[in-house]
Parts: structure tokens; C-alpha cells; sequence
């Protein structure tokens, strides 16, 4: 049934819109259409929906063992080796009658070579493509009770990888053991391969936005920057937190109250009809306290939900300064409070939250 509503949604707005047949490549999406997963993904995976009728999968031809173990569709395919992929999906197109029809393709996603998608549209002369990127997001927007008890379990596993971490903490170790710790707990727990490796970043380092673990020996005084998401049926609930060796200075200190009143600040902000703007701007309040030499991302949250890796994003919201977009109930938001002062050090602490009416 949950997947039957999800094609059922997602078809209202290809209905609206006047859309015949849906082209779905972004693998979160088609993942979230089909089931079908894999950590081989971005290999033209592509579903296609029509407005009535079977949806078919197409995959690359060593997944189809997979397709066929994970997605409930009836209609699953393997790109053939003897013919160019474009070529293959065109045809299946056209068997649906689809050769002249109004036809959306999910052009932002990553997984959509230019050379591919320009490569197919010869094959279909006559179609009107237009762009279908948004199809599917919207209908991700609102999380169903399913996805949200993977969440939660995520988040559980989450915790204990981080409370492992921080037990792991000492002089003398590296960074290097301390996302051992972290990825042994959330493995032991029953995590999946995870979208992003746990995140420990130590010294100096702390400071560079993006920079993991190397190998570094810790020492006295040196603050540590964690970033972590288990994974469960591909959803990941992150959590960031800092920590420093021995007192922390004034300095870092300052950061991370102006980090923490920040979090708290958009946390006591967040319900259904707030406009994400409202809530960056209630966390800026608070994080400008840090200073003005500081290195901010500038976001407050960013949806999250299926995902592989690069990232656990599901790219259907953003709490930042400027979004008017109001919240809904059932969206779920990681919320990095992260900041940097290049050179010396970082901080960062953040919750993963869902919205409901009420906060």
C-alpha cells in the first residue's frame, strides 16, 4: 500500500501538469518508486511511469538480481549488451505508445549524464520533454509513519556510534580510532552501508568544512568535529557534536555556547506553517554571538530521507535565511550548527527532527 500511494501521488502531479509518461533517474527516487537498491547505483536505473498502467525498471544488467529480489514491479529489464542504453529505453518508450507523448525527465539529478540524455532524445523525435524534477520530491516532502520509524531506528544507532566515538577520545589515539568506534557500534547495531563514513576530524584540521579523518594523533587541547548517520532501509538521522581534549579554551568555548543556543533557538522555532526563514532567523540571533570571523554554511536544516551515498540530503527542503517556504507536518530536517574559524578550529552540534503540528 505504501507504494501504491507513492505512484498514485506522484501521478496526481504528472496529471496536473498534463504529463503522459514520467522518465525517474535519480536512484533515491527510483528507489523510493520500486524498492529496487543497490551500492552500485548511478548506472542509468531508470523507472518509467506512465499515467496509467504498469511502471517499468530498467537497470544495469548484473542488477538484476537485485531489481528483482528488492522492487515490486512487475516489469523489470536489463539494459541489453548488444545495444546502446538509449537506443533500448526508447524502444520500451514507444511500445507505450509513448513516441509523440509529453514526456518529463528528471534532469537535475546526477545521475543523468548530458551525453545520455542528449543521445535519447534522438531516438524520440517527436516527444515534448520537459522537465520532471520535482515530481517526486514533492511527494517525499511528507514523511509516512513507515519512513519515519526507520528514522528513529536510525537515530538510536546514530547515538550509540557517537557515544562511542566520544568514549574513544584520549591522547594519544588517533582520529582514525575514534571512526573505527563509531562505525563499529553503528555496524554491530545493525547499520547498512552507510550514505557518508562517519566524519572525525581533529586539531587544525577541524576547521577545513569536509575534511575526515588521516591518520592524525590527538593531543591535549585539540577540539574534534563528529559527524554521523546509521543507516537503516537507506535512511540515515545525522547527528554532529564536538569535543575537546582537556578544558577548552575561551574561545572555543564562546563558539560552541553561540553553537548550542543556535540549535536551541530553531529547535524551540520548529512547527508546522513556520516559514523556514523564521527559523534561520531565530538560529542567526543566537550564532552571531560566535563573532564575525566565522565560517557558516548558512543553513539551519536540510531535508533528509532515502538516500546513497554522497549523501543521506533528499533534496525536498532547506531552513535558511530568505526560504519563505512554510513547514509541514511529517518533514524531517537534519539541523548542522556548524562553524569554523579557518585554522584553528571547528564546531558543530545538530539534531535530526520531524515537524508535527505542534513543534
Amino acid at each position: 500500500p505504501e507504494y501504491q500511494r507513492r505512484i498514485r501521488l506522484v501521478r496526481d502531479g504528472m496529471e496536473k501538469d498534463g504529463i503522459e509518461l514520467l522518465l525517474v533517474f535519480d536512484p533515491p527516487n527510483v528507489f523510493y518508486l520500486s524498492g529496487f537498491q543497490s551500492f552500485a547505483m548511478y548506472n542509468n536505473e531508470c523507472i518509467i511511469l506512465p499515467l496509467e498502467g504498469d511502471p517499468h525498471l530498467i537497470v544495469d544488467p548484473p542488477e538484476i538480481g537485485g531489481a528483482l529480489m528488492h522492487s515490486w514491479f512487475v516489469n523489470v529489464y536489463g539494459y541489453p549488451p548488444t545495444e546502446e542504453r538509449e537506443s533500448f529505453l526508447s524502444k520500451l518508450i514507444i511500445d507505450k505508445n509513448g513516441a509523440s507523448s509529453k514526456i518529463a525527465v528528471e534532469t537535475n539529478s546526477r545521475a543523468l549524464p548530458v551525453r545520455f540524455y542528449e543521445a535519447f532524445r534522438k531516438h524520440l523525435p517527436k516527444a515534448n520533454f520537459v522537465d520532471g524534477s520535482d515530481l517526486v520530491p514533492q511527494v517525499k516532502t511528507r514523511k509516512s509513519e513507515e519512513e519515519i520509524t526507520h528514522l528513529r531506528h536510525s537515530a538510536l544507532l546514530t547515538d550509540a556510534g557517537m557515544s562511542a566515538a566520544i568514549n574513544a577520545i584520549e591522547i594519544g589515539a588517533s582520529d582514525n580510532d575514534v571512526a573505527v568506534a563509531a562505525y563499529e557500534a553503528m555496524i554491530n547495531g545493525g547499520s547498512e552501508y552507510m550514505c557518508v563514513d562517519p566524519i572525525v576530524t581533529s586539531g587544525i584540521r577541524s576547521s577545513i568544512l569536509h575534511s575526515n579523518h588521516k591518520r592524525i594523533t590527538l593531543n591535549t587541547g585539540d577540539t574534534l568535529l563528529m559527524e554521523l548517520g546509521a543507516c537503516i532501509q537507506r535512511y540515515t538521522a545525522p547527528a554532529m557534536r564536538a569535543a575537546v581534549i582537556g578544558e577548552p579554551s575561551a574561545e572555543v568555548r564562546l563558539v560552541a555556547d553561540a553553537c548550542l543556543g543556535a540549535l536551541d533557538n530553531v529547535l524551540s522555532s520548529l512547527k508546522a506553517g513556520i516559514s523556514a526563514h523564521e527559523v534561520a532567523t531565530a538560529g542567526w540571533k543566537a550564532l552571531r554571538e560566535a563573532g564575525d570571523d566565522i565560517v557558516f554554511h548558512g543553513s539551519f536544516g536540510y531535508a533528509i530521507g532515502a538516500g546513497f551515498p554522497p549523501t543521506w540530503a533528499d533534496n525536498t527542503g532547506a531552513i535558511a535565511w530568505g526560504n519563505h517556504t512554510p513547514l509541514i507536518a511529517g518533514q524531517v530536517f537534519h539541523h548542522p550548527v556548524a562553524v569554523r574559524k579557518l585554522g584553528k578550529f571547528g564546531v558543530a552540534f545538530s539534531e535530526t527532527t520531524v515537524i508535527t503540528e505542534n513543534g
